[in-house]
């Protein structure tokens, strides 16, 4: 049933795509159910094949009438593009691929990122003014200033503190600053990582070994030479861990400033929502916005399945996250804003065949991966057919769409990205970690025994994070101040200390020892091998003595000081001189997470982030944030959003005084 005249090739009822804004028109005048043509190249010509079904074609007595009309149709074609050329003249003989033909046609596709901003997307600091005690004598007495004044009414309030103005005058104490950075959609609850500085002015001489008395924290302004305080967020406390047990240059400054590690407890949720960004939409506008995403996302609530999106007004909708998103934030809104919530059926099959050949394009691949995901499950098959591309960054991100859809088939890939490859390291882990099957658990597992201490420490917390009751990353908590796990690894032995989310020494090797010649000496604590397999520890002050011996294997050691009392920092800063002495049968690191801001190079040569313009990993999660960002690095944000958030400040009716008094105020709500 196939007819050929001139240059054009009819093949009634077959299956192709459509090709041609005319076609379609006359099409629907016609009465016809579908129109669809593709562009085929020769070594000299170009051939339009069109293929026409009539509504009417399941009724085998009116197939003549579809003839009929395939007839008129290629007169009609033949009179608008003629038969001698097809190629428009002086446009190149090479044919287009058929996402340029897409893009080229007009398009009912509009996508939620095109009408609308996102606000939420950044770190909102909040501070507190608090005390430090346990300093033994590092401290000095606090000198009258602002700061005094708000921790004095603080511990006046406090029924189980006898003499307040007394405790803020003891040596063993210190007025302090306390600053956090609230990450995006952190709900009531969860816990952040607090820097802690001496007030301007001190003559204390260190912060370390202290402890923080909880502390309310809210957003903080100087106005009018006073300062005022934000409705509180939450509070802090913890031990501090001064900057001096971190950094390798030993200054005056390093011992005044520190962090506590999840020492921040959030009691509010921080909200994620969509902006429309014109001013007079009809409340229909957002309700079609929330459908397209609730077909999309739901998430589990106390009643059942619900969606993420809900409008609060024409212009607002607020959002929910997904389970599986809640490590990487900033993916769930960029796969939010490219949801088309306004598409004909048509648009949106001629999309997803774009897609499917943007997808093989490396260059394109990323936000093709992100645009099938959008689709749901009709963009998972070409995402599964992009996993046997050649290219590696075509087989990366498409594995990735498919871990954060729930489908396994690409977790070999993200293994094979996190252990080769560090630019995809980072988005690899937190895939793996998204994925609540024991395929992901399996490959994380597979890479703590790598040599890369940045991989095995990455992989350990995102298995952390999928898998918080898997036996590899069972630990203990000890002396009430820090978590140890002994992880099997039969990569080189390595013993890992966390600057982030929560204090933890690490050790990769259960059989990692400290050497014979093992030998550390400070004030009240003396520990020595002993040169058979064991260690000695003494503790003495001056009115008592304590002893015991352990095995020299460094989990041992590790456990056996903690139960003399020994936390964090002191025993990171024993086993950090008893490295740099050459006492230790072990590799030791701080803080080895992945890193943001590479770019891949399919030769194999880092880029540094400021230099890319083409793949970088997208805003920071809380799964892998380093402790160096602290109150001065906050996600990448587009310039769109941030001028939709000044807009939408801009857009408030209240005066500026109104939202001074509103804002700032001492309410605990």
């Amino acid at each position: 049933m196939v007819s050929t005249a001139g240059c054009l090739t009819l093949t009634p009822f077959a299956n192709e795509r459509n090709f041609h804004p005319d076609i379609k028109r006359l099409a629907h005048g016609l009465r016809l159910n579908r129109v669809k043509a593709r562009a085929s190249q020769g070594r000299r010509d170009m051939t339009l094949r069109i293929a026409f079904e009539s509504k009417d074609a399941a009724r085998g007595n009116e197939r003549f009438l579809s003839w009929g009309v395939c007839c008129l149709a290629v007169s009609v074609v033949m009179s608008l593009v003629g038969c001698q050329n097809l190629i428009k003249r002086g446009q190149s003989p090479e044919a287009k691929s058929i996402s340029q033909l897409y893009e080229e046609k007009e398009s009912t596709t509009k996508y939620i990122g095109d009408l609308c901003g996102i606000y939420g997307l950044n770190f909102a600091k909040v501070e507190g003014v608090g005390l430090a005690y346990d300093l033994e004598r590092t401290g000095s007495s606090a000198k009258p200033n602002m700061q005094r004044d708000l921790v004095l009414k603080s511990l006046s309030s406090n029924s189980s503190i006898d003499n307040p103005s007394k405790l803020i005058a003891s040596m063993d104490t210190e007025i302090v600053v306390i600053k956090g950075m609230l990450p995006p959609g952190i709900r009531k609850g969860e816990y952040y990582d607090l820097e802690v500085v001496t007030v301007g002015g001190s003559v204390a001489k260190s912060l370390e070994n202290g402890m923080i008395l909880q502390t309310r924290m809210q957003p903080m302004a100087r106005l009018g030479g006073g300062l005022k305080q934000g409705r509180a967020t939450g509070y802090g406390k913890g031990r501090i861990l001064v900057d001096s047990l971190f950094e390798s240059e030993q200054v005056p400054s390093n011992e005044l400033r520190g962090v506590v590690l999840g020492g921040g407890k959030a009691k509010v949720d921080r909200p994620l929502g969509l902006k429309v960004r014109e001013d007079n939409v009809p409340a229909s506008t957002s309700m079609r916005i929330s459908r397209a995403i609730n077909d999309r996302f739901d998430t589990d609530d106390a009643t059942g399945k619900k969606g993420v999106a809900e409008p609060k007004t024409n212009r607002d909708i607020v959002l929910l996250v997904p389970e599986n998103y809640r490590q990487n934030i900033g993916r769930y809104l960029g796969v939010i804003k490219n949801i088309a919530y306004s598409e004909s059926a048509t648009d949106r099959v001629n999309r997803l065949e774009a897609l499917e050949q943007e997808i093989g394009e490396p260059a394109r691949s990323g936000l093709a991966a992100i645009r099938l995901e959008a689709l749901g499950v009709d963009g998972v098959p070409a995402l599964k057919r992009a996993l046997r591309h050649h290219d590696l960054e075509v087989q990366f991100h498409a594995a990735q769409s498919l871990a954060f859809m729930e489908h396994d088939d690409g977790v070999d890939i993200l293994k094979q990205a996190a252990e080769e490859e560090p630019a995809f390291r980072w988005n690899a882990l937190t895939a793996l970690a998204s994925l609540n099957d024991v395929s992901a658990s399996i490959a994380l597992a597979d890479l703590l025994d790598l040599q890369s201490a940045e991989t095995r420490y990455g992989a350990f917390r995102a298995l952390r994070a999928q898998s918080p009751n898997d036996s590899l990353v069972d630990g203990d908590w000890l002396a009430s101040d820090f978590f140890l796990h002994v992880v099997p690894s039969e990569a080189e032995p390595l013993l890992h200390f966390s600057r982030s989310k929560r204090p933890e020494i690490i050790v990769f090797g259960t059989d990692q020892t400290v050497a014979d010649n093992f030998l550390h000496v400070e004030t009240g604590l003396t520990v020595r091998a002993n040169g058979n397999g064991t260690v000695s520890v003494n503790r003495y002050s001056t009115d008592e003595e304590e002893k015991k011996v352990c095995s020299n294997r460094i989990g041992d050691l590790v456990k056996t000081l903690a139960d003399m009392g020994y936390g964090y920092g002191p025993q990171m800063k024993m086993f950090r001189a008893a490295k740099k002495s050459d006492m230790l049968n072990t590799r030791l690191v701080v803080n080895a997470v992945p890193k943001l801001g590479r770019e891949y190079s399919p030769d194999g040569d880092e880029i540094p982030a400021e230099k890319s313009d083409k793949y970088v990993a997208e805003a920071l999660p809380e799964l892998f944030r380093t402790g160096n960002e602290r109150v001065t690095v906050v996600p990448r944000v587009d310039e769109e959003t941030v001028g939709e958030i000044e807009a939408e400040i801009k857009s408030n009716n209240d005066s500026k005084w109104d939202k001074m008094m509103n804002w700032f105020t001492d309410s605990e709500e």
